[in-house]
């Protein structure tokens, strides 16, 4: 397992406060270097500013304005939907005004029935207008959300196995819901709910001064009074908002882990503990909401006592102007519904900007998701790997961050279509070398070619279509046998699925199943048995037709006589093939022509396997060459 290597971790405590908490919550690397990110396709979704572009605007928004853009066809839509909508609700008072000052003196039938049609026209048309707006917004939110989330798990498909390995599942999944929820919200709820915010505000106070600028003025302490409110509890709005991010993500994390291990915790009588410990990151995650939810009441109260001591004023002096023949009736009961329409968008402004702020949270989240970089870079060449394929290792060297130097490999050459077994005690390096090979890790010095090409100049793709590396406990999906088989090669005939499990041997159990390879086998193939599985990820390994075949513990499963028979199917159907098999069964060695022994990530042995069968009683204990003698007959094995 790779770590982060003491440079990041150097780079992450140089990160302010905030941005660290997140960071360790939701990623196991971050890098921040924006060249490697636009290298794979991505600088779109990157939240630096471009030269004059929405400077003024906090980063995070203009980050969301960049994300928007594509659907400005929609958002342009709506915005001249509340634009319109917000218009006709300044009807009804105007309405109101007319009706008491004019129409009722007057008696006027026909009039009366005039407003009432407006007043109607005003209600129904601001909620028709307002409501297709916000069907607009939910389209564009829907589809910048579903933009976002094929963005990231492209993004995420770059990353390399390091950070798989470092990160545990439910930190990885953790953007694809609440981040991008919160942020498809922004578009579909908040937004709206912000731009008729704005929008009522602009139109009615607009009116409001045409009707009465003094009583219009009475109003104006809202504006420093709120302002102050926000900026007051901004900053603790920030910390909570980011606080409960954190502890959803670790919640996410627990519940992954947990849900995927439910039947060893119950063999194991761990349940209680495992609730306890579920209560405590549920506990958690109620207090930081808890917080939020406190802080933003506060700014509410605050900012609903200015609008309520703004309105008083407002109603008195209103009721002054009438007293001293200055101001109509009908001119106050009209002030008095636009102050209504007034303060109901502004009262819930401390509840839009609190969720604002939750929005910005899950922006920087899915922020940093984005600059996360691949350790092991993507190539250009797109050479083909033809068998047979030599493999040449010079002058490697690897090791982890917490293991350095574990690996070490001068030279070593593989010919073409060899069978080899690679063979040593636990932790020597034997499934390190594999991944090398199929370049799940970048070596620290040296290099490996692959057929005179050196690996890191390959594409990657390319490169893995002709190595395929088997690990003990492969990776199959919730479907069909065939479902599986075909996921390697979707265009494979009957014929070559056939083939392929008749040399794999799955035909066998195929054919005792109800449906054959029809047969659904349950997620992770968890129907199957441990020797089924390996048999059908072996039959999809024959689908690929690689010029490399690792075999990685990959038969483990397989009784002795099964397993002989298997390694004969793969040699007929890959006559060509380098294959490596990595064992610790010394019947694996009858089947291959040339043996690797590693110790403590160096080659101490390379000969043929006749020696290792003689010394079959002293196999897999640690081995090396008697002193002085020649490492190609492995004598004296000190195993």
């Amino acid at each position: 397992m790779r770590h982060p290597e003491p440079r990041l971790r150097i780079l992450a405590k140089s990160l302010e406060l905030t941005e660290r908490r997140i960071f360790h919550a939701f990623t196991g690397r971050l890098l921040l270097q924006q060249s490697s990110l636009r290298q794979v396709g991505y600088d779109h979704l990157l939240s630096g500013p471009r030269r004059h572009e929405f400077c003024w605007l906090p980063s995070e928004l203009r980050w969301l304005c960049r994300q928007t853009r594509p659907l400005l066809h929609l958002h342009l839509a709506s915005f001249l939907c509340f634009t319109a909508g917000s218009l006709l609700a300044l009807l009804t008072p105007l309405v109101l005004k007319w009706l008491i000052d004019q129409v009722i003196p007057q008696r006027q039938t026909g009039l009366l029935a005039l407003a009432v049609f407006l007043v109607f026209l005003g209600y129904q048309g601001k909620t028709t207008l307002t409501s297709f707006g916000s069907y607009l917004m939910l389209a564009a939110a829907q589809r910048m959300g579903l933009r976002l989330r094929m963005s990231l798990l492209q993004h995420l498909d770059t990353l390399s196995a390091d950070y798989y390995e470092d990160t545990p599942v439910g930190t990885v999944v953790y953007p694809f819901r609440e981040p991008i929820d919160e942020i498809s919200y922004f578009g579909s709820d908040l937004l709206p709910a912000v731009l008729r915010m704005f929008l009522t505000t602009g139109f009615t106070i607009a009116t409001m001064l045409t009707l009465s600028p003094a009583l219009t003025a009475a109003i104006l302490p809202l504006v420093p009074a709120f302002l102050v409110a926000r900026q007051h509890f901004r900053r603790r709005l920030t910390v909570d908002s980011d606080q409960v991010q954190i502890d959803r993500a670790s919640w996410s994390e627990f519940l992954e882990e947990h849900l995927s291990s439910v039947i060893p915790i119950q063999l194991l009588g761990q349940q209680k503990r495992q609730e306890r410990r579920a209560f405590q990151r549920l506990a958690q995650s109620l207090r930081s909401q808890q917080r939020l939810f406190r802080s933003g009441l506060r700014l509410t109260v605050f900012s609903s006592f200015a609008v309520i001591l703004s309105m008083c004023t407002v109603i008195g002096y209103g009721g002054v102007e009438v007293l001293a023949g200055t101001l109509s009736v009908g001119s106050l009961v009209a002030f008095y519904s636009f102050i209504v329409q007034l303060f109901e968008p502004l009262s819930g402004a401390a509840e839009l900007y609190t969720r604002a702020q939750k929005t910005c949270a899950s922006i920087r989240q899915l922020q940093f998701a984005f600059r996360l970089t691949p350790s092991v870079v993507n190539a250009v060449m797109t050479a083909t790997i033809s068998p047979p394929a030599q493999i040449d290792f010079v002058d490697v060297e690897f090791g982890y961050p917490r293991q350095k130097n574990m690996l070490r490999i001068p030279t070593l050459r593989i010919g073409a279509g060899e069978k080899v077994a690679l063979v040593g005690d636990n932790g020597a390096g034997k499934s390190t070398v594999a991944k090398l090979i199929a370049r799940v890790y970048d070596v620290d010095g040296g290099a490996i070619c692959i057929g005179g090409n050196n690996i890191r100049s390959l594409e990657l793709q390319s490169l893995r279509r002709s190595v395929c590396y088997l690990p003990r406990d492969p990776v199959l999906f919730d479907g069909t046998l065939a479902s599986n088989l075909h996921f390697v090669k979707p265009s494979a005939s009957h014929d070559e699925l056939n083939e392929a499990m008749r040399s794999a041997g799955v035909s066998d159990f195929a054919a005792t199943f109800p449906e054959g390879i029809y047969q659904r086998v349950g997620p992770g193939a968890c129907q199957l048995s441990g020797g089924q599985r390996q048999r059908l990820a072996l039959a999809r390994a024959l689908l690929q037709r690689p010029s490399i075949l690792i075999l990685d513990e990959a038969t483990s499963c397989l009784d002795l006589s099964s397993e002989r028979v298997l390694i004969g199917n793969l040699q007929v159907s890959l006559p060509q093939s380098t294959l490596i098999v990595i064992s610790h069964r010394l019947s694996t060695l009858e089947s291959c022509t040339r043996v690797l022994v590693l110790r403590q990530g160096r080659i101490v042995a390379d000969g043929i396997p006749d020696s290792f069968i003689k010394a079959h009683d002293q196999f897999f204990r640690t081995c090396a060459p008697a002193p002085g003698g020649n490492p190609e007959t492995l004598r004296d094995l000190s195993l």
